[in-house]
């Protein structure tokens, strides 16, 4: 009697933990699929994100007049953009400018408001959307401000500010006229020509990004900083610099941060 209520016990206890295997082994699989679900409607919101951004741009563009012409700076032969904003500002008043860099798919109306959060997650025509779009800091003075910052999310897609990376390709600066932006007013079109590109943590970039200076000095020393920064020397002179852009991103996945800087050449 006793061996037999040995063996019943055995065997339950065996049914039992097989049983509790069992339910681990379903819950497992329950909450691979609700991850992967999760994981699959992520994507797919990130690329209809994508797309609303990508087809917004192209009928920024299509609406957008743009003229070039051919300058000469430092002996170097140049296309100068110039934008008409007009249809732009119907769709977004926010609209102060339009930046370009020639071989990068950066090429975006540049919009400003009185903080730096709303276009990190609103695109262009003001609808959530997580890509953002490129934006100035609130505290420049557009045309005026020494050190106009502008700001713009690394996509994946290489969307918004996702292609400027390439700046730091040897390829990329090896060609000259890469290296001049296009930074458009409202008013006025110019060009600036890269001076420094560098990588910091995000702990060390506010000390990169002063816009309002108390003396030509304070100015000087503060460019001459970013040059000594530089990744690359860009042999670019920084004698009677009137006025920076610097194009700002994050950067690798340890909290870096992107800095490209130009200075007003026309």
């Amino acid at each position: 009697m006793n061996k037999t209520k040995g063996k019943n016990f055995k065997e339950n206890h065996k049914k039992e933990k097989k049983n509790e295997t069992s339910i681990v082994s379903k819950i497992i699989i329950i909450i691979c699929i609700i991850v992967i679900i999760f994981s699959l409607y992520n994507i797919g919101y990130w690329l209809l994100e994508n797309h609303t951004s990508d087809s917004l741009l192209s009928d920024i563009q299509s609406k957008t007049t743009i003229t070039q012409e051919q300058i000469v700076v430092e002996d170097q032969s140049i296309t100068k953009h110039n934008f008409d904003f007009s249809e732009l500002l119907k769709t977004n008043q926010n609209t102060v400018g339009w930046v370009y860099v020639p071989n990068t798919k950066i090429n975006y109306p540049v919009v400003q408001i009185n903080n730096n959060d709303y276009y990190l997650n609103h695109s262009f025509d003001n609808s959530n959307n997580s890509a953002g779009w490129i934006f100035a800091d609130y505290r420049c003075n557009i045309g005026e401000s020494s050190n106009i910052i502008i700001y713009g999310h690394n996509r994946k897609d290489k969307s918004m500010f996702g292609s400027l990376k390439t700046v730091l390709e040897s390829e990329w600066y090896s060609n000259e006229e890469n290296l001049y932006i296009n930074f458009s007013t409202l008013n006025e079109s110019h060009v600036y020509k890269i001076f420094s590109t560098f990588v910091c943590n995000d702990k060390d970039v506010s000390s990169y990004l002063q816009t309002g200076f108390s003396s030509k000095d304070e100015f000087n020393l503060y460019i001459q900083k970013l040059k000594n920064t530089s990744s690359h020397n860009f042999n670019t002179n920084l004698d009677d610099t009137e006025q920076i852009i610097t194009l700002y991103t994050c950067y690798g996945l340890n909290n870096q941060r992107l800095l490209v800087c130009a200075k007003l050449v026309d």
